[in-house]
């Protein structure tokens, strides 16, 4: 038993103390969760955006916008990736990390567009009707009665979506960016040791995702908690 400790502490120091490379797995722990952030933001909206863009009146626009979408959709994000990189973006200098923001954006927003628009889809029309009878103009109606019940509809499958912009920003490590994936196979590369880096990585990923499950959790209960307020100042009125 104590050849195995004493074998863990040897791993430990070479992976993580030899030569400061934890900061390596810092580093990468900060790109993957600012990659993460930056582009699930800019998807939101790319996915409203195009979601809007779906409902339009105009058949050419709505066509256009479903095209689209079903492009990034169905792409592997790898072969997204190279497109914007190599391709599209060759000929403009700009850092490999933000035109990986943007190909990761564009397909997190094709997939939200897709979650909005179902969400969209299930709202009772007679509702709208009824606020349209109630004298309320379309913007109130969709402050009022569309967007609520599309957050209800639309908050699990968009949480889950996190997790899946999360997960593809370790593709990242091909274009030689050093995300925490990428940062681990550098260590691993250098002490031919891949347990500890490895575990590290995994763990750090899974905390990242109960991290956010919680957030969006706490965000679900409080915007009940203050439905179930409003509810009850209604009533005695």
């Amino acid at each position: 038993m104590n050849e195995f400790f004493e074998a863990v502490k040897d791993s430990i120091y070479i992976n993580l103390i030899y030569e400061d490379r934890y900061l390596f797995l810092i580093e990468g722990f900060g790109l993957t969760v600012f990659m993460t952030v930056a582009t699930f933001l800019l998807g939101t909206l790319i996915g409203a955006v195009f979601c809007r863009a779906r409902v339009s009146r105009r058949s050419w626009i709505r066509k256009t916008v479903e095209m689209i979408g079903t492009l990034f959709v169905r792409l592997p994000t790898l072969v997204l990736l190279l497109i914007f990189v190599y391709l599209i973006f060759s000929n403009i200098e700009a850092e490999t990390v933000l035109l990986a923001i943007v190909a990761f954006a564009m397909k997190t927003g094709a997939y939200i567009a897709d979650i909005l628009y179902a969400a969209y889809k299930a709202v009772n029309p007679g509702e709208i009707e009824a606020g349209r009878t109630l004298g309320m103009s379309r913007l109130k109606v969709f402050r009022f009665v569309i967007l609520p019940q599309i957050i209800n509809y639309a908050l699990p499958t968009y949480r889950n979506q996190l997790i899946i912009t999360l997960q593809e920003t370790s593709l990242v490590g091909f274009f030689a960016i050093n995300d925490l994936t990428r940062a681990s196979q550098v260590i691993t590369s250098r002490t031919m040791d891949p347990y500890i880096a490895i575990i590290i990585t995994c763990v750090v990923y899974l905390l990242i995702g109960a991290v956010s499950n919680y957030l969006f959790k706490l965000f679900d209960r409080k915007k009940h908690l203050k439905e179930g307020r409003d509810y009850r100042i209604e009533s005695t009125l």
